[in-house]
């Protein structure tokens, strides 16, 4: 058995031959890739041993850049309107971003060795009115370490007994101010410093910073603010129009279920996830270390996936677009755009609502959760690669993996929302998130999979995810990056 191949006309005849099936050894060492990729987040799980830091290639910069830029923020927020507050709350959630701050540093103590890590927790206990466990914590230092024994000093001069003398305190300003980076942390400790003993012009100037870097978060957070605003207000015109004229949702002519079986159906879906993932293993294994170019090796191992379903189609006189209504009738275009912001909108408030209920019941989603190092971290020109993979190509490749093919293929023998479900549990498993994030990654595969069932096309879910990780993208850039 081989792959499809092109069809075949013999002189005279009438029609091509019956299309050739699949390699049976092909699309069994795609199943075993593919069982490994999906099954594979779930090993740390399993063992009891996972720790989202452990996914992260700066964990400590990147948690520095957070709290920093969370904590500047919320300092510019508050001479701002309440319900700005209110609304930042619920967006984000947590009324003590302090003591939040101090647990994951506790956390990333535990993985790293970094005397920078231990002053930036120690800092955060006493901000957070946990004066004691700072002396607990500082007491516990490696007292041999210069470097120890200066931020020791600072931080009892801080937030000790008795205040430094004044030409003391200012000297432990200059100090710091020459060995921290200007952000939340150092103006924080030299403010605290500089009050004590009585010096309100250096303490007004740190404050002022922080304040200053607050506000250019904050108007880059109003920006997103008023998009997702907008977006809102955009899905519920389109839904209400949708309810008051009862306009059908079809977009495409899709058939559903698709016309190949069971069997085809599994083994395009196992090429098209499966293959992927063992090509660029190989190239990684072959330069024995990740590299630079990572998105442009991923948008090219999944290249054979459109080769393969096209093939397939065209070996069976079906276009790619007809089947998986990917090119909508010139009158449907507005019933596209309305079914896309209806998606938009229901998981932006699916998402909210996963984390307000997740905060309730102790299942908030830990802060590495899906953090875009590369998004934050990357030169400029990988920048790019990186946001033209997430906003264009992942959105592209995934719906037509887990909802044309895997959607489609389950649906030759299960309901609509058997098919949906199991197709959004196969979609979720691979991010590894834990259970607020994977709860959200659920919702968004089984909202996809229903609009492809109802519109017949994959555009509305390919749109909605598209703009789901614009918004990811943003925030990273908007309120981390610049």
């Amino acid at each position: 058995m081989t792959d499809p191949g092109p069809d075949r006309l013999t002189p005279g005849a009438a029609s091509a031959p019956p299309p050739r099936g699949f390699s049976t050894l092909v699309t069994l060492a795609c199943t075993l890739v593919v069982v490994f990729y999906v099954g594979l987040p779930l090993g740390p799980l399993i063992r009891d041993s996972s720790s989202p830091l452990a996914a992260l290639g700066r964990p400590e910069d990147s948690l520095e850049r957070l709290v920093t830029r969370e904590l500047d923020l919320r300092e510019a927020m508050r001479g701002g309107p309440l319900w700005e507050r209110r609304l930042y709350r619920v967006l984000v959630g947590g009324d003590d971003p302090v003591g939040q701050a101090a647990m994951w540093y506790e956390e990333l103590t535990e993985v790293v060795d970094s005397v920078s890590a231990e002053l930036h927790r120690a800092i955060l206990l006493a901000e957070s009115g946990q004066v004691d466990q700072m002396e607990e914590a500082v007491a516990g230092w490696k007292t041999g370490a210069e470097s120890a024994a200066r931020m020791a000093t600072w931080l009892r001069a801080a937030y000790g007994g008795t205040p430094p003398e004044a030409q003391e305190g200012r000297d432990l300003v200059a100090e710091l101010r020459d060995e921290l980076p200007a952000d939340w942390f150092s103006d924080t400790l030299a403010s605290r410093i500089a009050a004590r003993i009585g010096d309100a012009d250096t303490a007004a100037r740190a404050e002022s910073a922080i304040l200053a870097r607050g506000r250019a978060v904050q108007q880059r957070l109003r920006g997103l603010i008023a998009l997702v605003t907008l977006l809102l207000a955009g899905g519920a015109i389109a839904l209400v129009r949708m309810l008051v004229r009862r306009a059908p949702a079809r977009v495409a002519d899709a058939p559903l279920p698709p016309d190949w079986g069971p069997a085809d159906g599994y083994a395009l879906f196992v090429r098209g996830l499966g293959a992927p993932q063992a090509l660029i293993l190989t190239v990684i294994v072959l330069l024995r270390r990740e590299t630079m170019l990572e998105p442009l090796l991923i948008m090219a191992a999944d290249l054979p996936v459109f080769w393969w379903v096209a093939r397939y189609l065209r070996a069976r006189d079906r276009s790619r677009p007809g089947a998986f209504g990917l090119v909508p009738r010139r009158d449907r275009w507005l019933r596209l755009v309305s079914a896309a912001l209806v998606l938009i909108a229901v998981a932006l408030i699916g998402d909210t609502l996963i984390d307000a209920a997740g905060g309730l019941v102790g299942l908030k989603s830990h802060w590495a959760d899906g953090f875009s190092e590369d998004l934050l971290w990357d030169p400029r020109w990988l920048f790019t690669l990186d946001a033209l993979n997430a906003i264009v190509w992942a959105p592209a490749i995934e719906e037509l993996i887990f909802r044309g093919l895997l959607y489609g293929t389950l649906r030759t023998r299960l309901g609509v929302w058997p098919a949906a479900l199991s197709s959004a549990v196969i979609f979720a498993l691979p991010h590894g998130y834990a259970a607020a994030g994977s709860l959200s990654v659920l919702m968004s595969g089984v909202l996809w999979a229903l609009a492809y069932e109802r519109t017949r096309s994959l555009l509305p879910g390919l749109l909605a995810h598209s703009a789901n990780n614009v918004l990811s993208t943003l925030w990273v850039v908007g309120l981390l990056r610049l």
